[in-house]
């Protein structure tokens, strides 16, 4: 018996069961990916001036190109019970719409999936048969509710590029249950 044992039980836990290893091992998967524009530029045509992404022409709606891009995804799996966080972040642009100085804001968005392979669950498939081949899914798209930010060179958000149009969707959550026949 290891020293302090008996303190351990009395907490609430067994250090034995801790040191026993897993019936099914976890699966941990971590990615982090960062992309720096050093440069982004167009040329249309010979004798025509390139189009400078970083320096201020729009490139989309959402404004000009960010220099900065960094992508995390995390997913943890173990026993037929999964988790998948995955987020972006981008660096804020400007852009130069018809006159105007346009800065658009950084922005952070993070998506979160939970799943259970419940046919997985030997114990649970023995007492219900039936659940071989299902699985329940709950997402969450945009989990922050992060929505991108414009503002001109009066600081204010010019229409049309208001949050509400420029990412309609917002948060989103769904759930799923899939059955394999």
């Amino acid at each position: 018996q290891p020293p302090g044992a008996d303190v351990a039980r009395e907490a609430g836990f067994d250090l034995a069961a801790i040191r026993r290893a897993p019936a099914t091992p976890a699966t941990l998967q971590l990615a982090l990916y960062h992309s720096w524009r050093l440069r982004d530029r167009l040329i249309v045509r010979d004798g025509l001036p390139a189009i400078d992404f970083l320096a201020g022409a729009p490139a989309s709606p959402q404004g000009g190109a960010p220099q900065h891009r960094i992508e995390l995804q995390a997913a943890l799996y173990r026993g037929g019970f999964g988790a998948r966080l995955s987020g972006i972040w981008q660096s804020g642009s400007r852009a130069r719409v018809q006159g105007r100085a346009l800065s658009y804001r950084s922005l952070a968005r993070f998506d979160l999936r939970l799943f259970a392979d419940l046919g997985e669950r030997r114990g649970l498939v023995a007492r219900a048969p039936w659940l071989r081949g299902t699985r329940i899914s709950l997402e969450v798209d945009n989990l922050l509710g992060a929505r991108p930010r414009v503002r001109d060179e009066t600081r204010r958000t010019p229409p049309g590029l208001q949050p509400a149009f420029l990412d309609p969707a917002g948060r989103t959550v769904r759930f799923t249950l899939r059955k394999l026949f």
